[in-house]
């Protein structure tokens, strides 16, 4: 069913290794669309991530990387982190940043893992709660709140962990941009 949503261009909810979080087809305007509006966010302006299964999904996504640099990542995934890097070419021209950089995830949830690879290509995400919201930590309060906005809802009933820890890697070495607790291996 979440595949099917996904394919029409709706929004799904899923638990990932962070925060709960919403998704889209980053390929159907309409969605992204429909997601930044969930959030408020300008779509041309927003900072949102992908969900990919892997490096070599991700890759159709990025610009190739630095020996060192896919090291790095290779090193700390699948996990909570949040990857800023260059974009490549075959990026969503609808959904682009100024800076020409896009953040890319690679989950370690067992859900979200089997979802991403059925699914054949990376998803455009990003957490649930907005800052205001983020005493809304578990699922049924989340559901309450976004039920209308929502086509598909996964629940695996557990409590939300802390936020991804961000780094950027356009330059080397690395720069943490949000450190949420999360280790990261140098």
């Amino acid at each position: 069913m979440a595949i099917d949503a996904l394919s029409r261009g709706e929004i799904i909810a899923y638990p990932t290794d962070s925060l709960f979080a919403i998704g889209c087809d980053p390929w159907q305007k309409k969605a992204v669309v429909a997601l930044c509006r969930i959030k408020n966010l300008d779509p041309a302006k927003a900072n949102l991530s992908y969900l990919c299964p892997s490096m070599t999904n991700a890759s159709k996504l990025i610009k190739q990387l630095d020996k060192e640099v896919y090291k790095f990542i290779n090193r700390n995934t699948p996990g909570p982190l949040t990857f800023i890097l260059e974009a490549g070419k075959t990026m969503p021209h609808h959904f682009r940043n100024k800076r020409r950089t896009i953040g890319i995830r690679i989950p370690d949830h067992y859900l979200l893992k089997m979802l991403l690879s059925i699914f054949e290509h990376p998803l455009l995400t990003t957490s649930l709660p907005s800052n205001d919201e983020e005493e809304l930590l578990y699922p049924e309060e989340l559901v309450d709140h976004y039920k209308d906005q929502l086509s598909i809802w996964i629940d695996d009933e557990h409590q939300q962990n802390s936020p991804s820890s961000v780094i950027d890697c356009t330059n080397w070495p690395p720069e943490i941009i949000r450190n949420s607790g999360h280790e990261i291996v140098w």
